[in-house]
């Protein structure tokens, strides 16, 4: 029942738009399914590093306002950078697995990072944490849950891979320019969202 409930949450979690999804989306669009699995490494690792500091009881570090300000501000710095660097970039259909499959650590360096510094991504493990804590009273029942959720997480994350792998094929140089321009307009706001949730706590 433990590890059920904790898969259904993991992928529930699909609903939540942030921009590790547009990160996860675009390395998969131009740079092939290597690079977005990468990216979803990278983000499952940053996940697994959250349940393991609500585990041994950093939690507490991580809701006190100071370091949630500079986690703030990492993840802003972060997202700016990342979208204009999406802003800017120019697409080159023709070298596109080439270019990139030398260089995949970069992309598992991205998923973890945005994700990772997110103050977002903290408050929600805290959340789903404390929901299975009160809820089984078994050390084993929690590791399981939270082992569950996480699995729910990289499963969905690896689908939304394989379908953009199949959304490449419809699209044109000049589409997924506008898409590339698209997400790194929503990783700017994004950032702008990060600094004044960390100003305004």
């Amino acid at each position: 029942m433990a590890f059920i409930e904790g898969f259904i949450i993991g992928v529930g979690m699909i609903i939540f738009i942030g921009p590790v999804f547009f990160l996860l989306l675009n390395s998969s669009l131009y740079s092939g399914i290597k690079a977005g699995i990468m990216v979803a490494l990278g983000i499952i690792v940053s996940d697994i590093i959250c349940v393991l500091l609500c585990l041994y009881g950093f939690s507490t570090f991580i809701t006190v306002s100071e370091n949630q300000f500079w986690l703030g501000i990492i993840s802003s710095v972060l997202l700016l950078a990342l979208g204009f660097f999406y802003l800017f970039k120019r697409v080159d259909l023709s070298t596109t697995h080439l270019k990139h499959d030398k260089n995949l650590s970069s992309f598992f360096i991205k998923g973890f990072s945005i994700n990772f510094f997110n103050p977002f991504v903290f408050v929600v493990w805290i959340g789903v944490y404390n929901y299975g804590e009160s809820k089984f009273s078994l050390n084993f029942q929690l590791t399981l849950f939270l082992t569950a959720v996480l699995i729910g997480i990289f499963a969905t994350d690896v689908c939304k891979v394989i379908l953009s792998k199949k959304l490449k094929k419809y699209l044109s140089k000049k589409r997924l320019l506008f898409v590339f321009k698209g997400t790194g307009i929503i990783l700017i706001l994004f950032s702008l969202r990060v600094l004044w949730y960390v100003y305004t706590v």
